[in-house]
């Protein structure tokens, strides 16, 4: 008989999120635990708590794709373009974001203990304004933006697709006109006037 395959921690926090997000923040450690198939005893010896579970499953991974993409480019390809396509992914995972956090509000964690790292230097949402202002800086020094400021280039960058994920999550996406795509595009189409 083979040894049973491990799961991952991983695995452990993409189950338990779906799950959080699918049947609210009520959900037992057991039930999550018999949808991955192992024992309820298994996520708290790897997690510590349910508290400390939900911290992982519904906070920002400690892995952020789109802040990886933004420390290797810009690339050749129109920086317009890739604009649109950075802001779509950032806009996309701010909902996710706001969605897992409001969970975590209403179960009474503070959502700030999510955005903290203690194996980071900085917060998740330093990171990401770290990243971006080095990203503008880049595409300037390659003369593909004008000379600009570029930390309000990035406070705005970030702060628009924040606030748009937060109006959406407060007061429902149907009350956040534009949808999401299209406000995207037409935040970069303003953006692009002073920076372009």
């Amino acid at each position: 008989m083979g040894r049973r395959k491990e799961t991952t921690d991983e695995q452990i926090v993409s189950a338990s999120r779906r799950c959080f997000l699918e049947r609210g923040i009520g959900i037992s450690v057991a039930d999550i635990a018999k949808e991955l198939g192992v024992s309820h005893t298994t996520l708290f010896n790897r997690f510590g708590s349910k508290e400390d579970l939900m911290i992982a499953a519904l906070g920002p991974p400690p892995n952020v794709e789109w802040m990886t993409a933004l420390e290797q480019g810009p690339e050749e390809r129109p920086i317009r373009t890739q604009l649109v396509e950075h802001a779509q992914v950032i806009a996309a995972f701010f909902r996710g974001l706001h969605r897992g956090l409001g969970l975590l509000q209403a179960a009474g964690i503070d959502p700030a203990r999510a955005c903290e790292r203690p194996s980071f230097e900085h917060s998740t949402p330093e990171q990401a304004f770290r990243l971006v202002v080095a990203w503008v800086r880049r595409a300037q020094e390659a003369g593909h933006l004008t000379d600009c400021d570029l930390e309000i280039v990035a406070s705005t960058v970030l702060g628009s697709l924040h606030g748009h994920a937060f109006t959406a999550q407060i007061h429902g996406p149907e009350s956040a006109p534009p949808a999401s795509q299209e406000y995207v595009e037409r935040f970069i189409n303003v953006l692009w006037r002073g920076i372009g």
